[in-house]
């Protein structure tokens, strides 16, 4: 990455100053964008260029006779504001940049490209985006804030009530739509105990009943926000729980204990609890498939006899004794704990 004396940065800082009075204070972040050409490029070709880059939103831009360098972005701070400096070369009918290769005609992508480094800096305009359309790091540090356990007990208390505690220990801003506010506000109750589990992880189960989910969301040029609202209104949300990534009797060997079982016909809900209790293990389960197939643990009536199984077949023979089906998974909350998520397969 080419470097620029700091002679050459101050009086490349006062020609950007002079676009207009005032301009440092207002923007945290200025565009310098500086292009060259390769041997394919064609005679006029790059003033052709610089004349079509005047208009792309770059506080500056300027053209060397040098040798074509690799596209390439640095950032330069000072106090009172951050220099990006972009660095690209033509070659034949193309500007090639950091984050994209574009046609004469592309004058919108090469805006768009700018604005996103304006708005956001090169580490995470550049980076790939990934879930939630956040970055590696960015969803590495939303994780970790997310991982911290709930600390209270949550069977029987208001579901507004659980919410609100999980959500102010955490530390971060959440933003309610409508319907999430009027659902929490209500009388619902949390079924499950998720005293231990991490927070984003009970967070997501506790909303789930009500219709609601957890997204989290970033725009351009802002921060992180994370939102509760109306299930219907999410394209991507935060999961109950994470798939395990080794193999289950590692991840959970209680679930493999094996034992004589004698269950007849009893509710799936007594057995069940009887089997989480010797396991030791959380089970959760998703009541809104189930109240929409109709299925009620307390009403479906099981039976199963075996000399010796293990609690984990012992479960899943319980529970493909509703109709229809439900079946058991084994997830992690975000600080690999594991417990049994059960649901209807799709």
């Amino acid at each position: 990455m080419r470097k620029i004396s700091r002679l050459a940065f101050l009086s490349l800082v006062g020609v950007l100053l002079s676009v207009s009075v005032g301009f440092a204070q207002q923007t945290r972040r200025m565009i310098s964008l500086e292009i060259s050409s390769d041997r394919k490029a064609q005679v006029g070709t790059q003033q052709q260029w610089i004349q079509m880059l005047q208009s792309v939103g770059a506080d500056k831009v300027t053209s060397r006779t040098a040798s074509a360098e690799l596209p390439a972005v640095e950032e330069i701070k000072t106090p009172s504001m951050t220099l990006v400096k972009v660095t690209g070369f033509i070659s034949g009918k193309k500007l090639y940049l950091p984050g994209g290769n574009f046609l004469m005609s592309d004058k919108n992508g090469i805006r768009a490209l700018l604005q996103r480094l304006r708005d956001d800096g090169a580490t995470v305009a550049l980076a790939e985006k990934l879930a939630f359309g956040l970055t590696a790091d960015q969803l590495v540090g939303l994780h970790e804030k997310l991982a911290k356990e709930v600390d209270f007990s949550t069977s029987g208390q208001k579901s507004g009530d659980v919410i609100k505690r999980i959500t102010a220990n955490t530390r971060m801003k959440f933003l309610y739509d409508r319907a999430a506010a009027a659902a929490i506000n209500g009388e619902d109750k949390v079924q499950e105990e998720l005293k231990g589990i991490s927070s984003g992880t009970a967070l997501a189960a506790v909303l789930r009943p009500l219709g609601l989910v957890l997204e989290p969301k970033r725009e351009q040029g802002k921060e992180l926000q994370l939102r509760i609202i109306d299930t219907r209104s999410s394209k991507e949300n935060w999961p109950i729980g994470w798939p395990i990534e080794d193999a289950p009797i590692e991840v959970e060997p209680k679930l493999f204990d094996t034992l004589p079982i004698n269950i007849q016909n009893i509710p799936m809900k007594t057995a069940m609890d009887a089997i989480q209790s010797r396991a030791g293990v959380p089970f959760f389960y998703d009541q809104n498939t189930m109240a929409r197939e109709g299925i009620e643990l307390d009403k479906v009536k099981v039976t199963l006899q075996r000399d010796k199984v293990s609690l984990l077949v012992a479960v899943s023979r319980i529970l493909k004794q509703s109709k229809p089906k439900l079946w058991e998974e084994i997830r992690v909350d975000e600080n690999g704990k594991p417990f049994l998520w059960i649901t209807t397969r799709n």
